[in-house]
């Protein structure tokens, strides 16, 4: 079977990829086209493509009757960003880093992580105490999407879990939430502000 050419793979289909292109995660396998199907295994692929950070997940089929290997990804997404010298951190709702870039992208820029530099690595996640405050990042997020606000926000500081700091840049406001402890009241408030005081710089507890 191992050196039969009939059961050389002549395909290799990738599915579900969007931010990480095919040809990339073919790449990844290390499979080359007209290799002998029996000739590698699909755990040693899985582990080589669950390298990329924006990979999640990937399920490898082979079928020899067709000389098809099929790869279906799951992707991690990037809802944050962390600022990082000149550079942004994009992240994702479990905290895993994905990549660092020059390029700003439209999310929520964090403010005030601990997580140390030296950690701040695509791969890794967020110490323990990032990871408490992101729970309370997304919540916020949530009750801005429900308020109709999210796209104002521009920064969140998190840097005291006591009291979470919104920038609405467009809007020339810094809004001081607390604790959070009533985020869908604050953010009917939030938006009962912008409306009433549009154009008003300054800052609202």
């Amino acid at each position: 079977f191992v050196l039969s050419p009939v059961f050389n793979v002549k395909t290799i289909e990738v599915i579900n990829n969007e931010k990480i292109s095919s040809e990339q995660i073919v790449s990844m396998t290390g499979i080359s086209l007209n290799t002998n199907t029996f000739k590698f295994t699909k755990k040693e692929v899985k582990e080589r493509i669950l390298k990329n950070p924006y990979i999640e997940d990937v399920t490898i089929n082979r079928d020899v009757f067709s000389n098809k290997v099929k790869v279906t990804v799951k992707e991690r997404t990037a809802t944050i960003m962390l600022e990082y010298g000149n550079s942004y951190v994009y992240i994702n709702n479990q905290g895993y880093i994905l990549e660092i870039s020059p390029i700003k992208i439209d999310t929520p820029l964090i403010k005030g992580y601990v997580t140390s530099l030296e950690d701040v690595k695509p791969g890794n996640r967020l110490n323990k105490d990032d990871l408490e405050r992101l729970e309370v990042v997304l919540k916020i997020i949530e009750s801005a999407q429900t308020a109709g606000i999210e796209n104002l926000i521009t920064e969140i500081n998190i840097k005291n879990k006591k009291n979470y700091i919104l920038t609405l840049e467009s809007e020339d406001k810094i809004v001081y939430l607390g604790n959070c402890s009533d985020l869908s009241t604050q953010m009917l408030y939030i938006k009962e502000m912008i409306q009433r005081e549009k154009g008003i710089e300054g800052e609202y507890l």
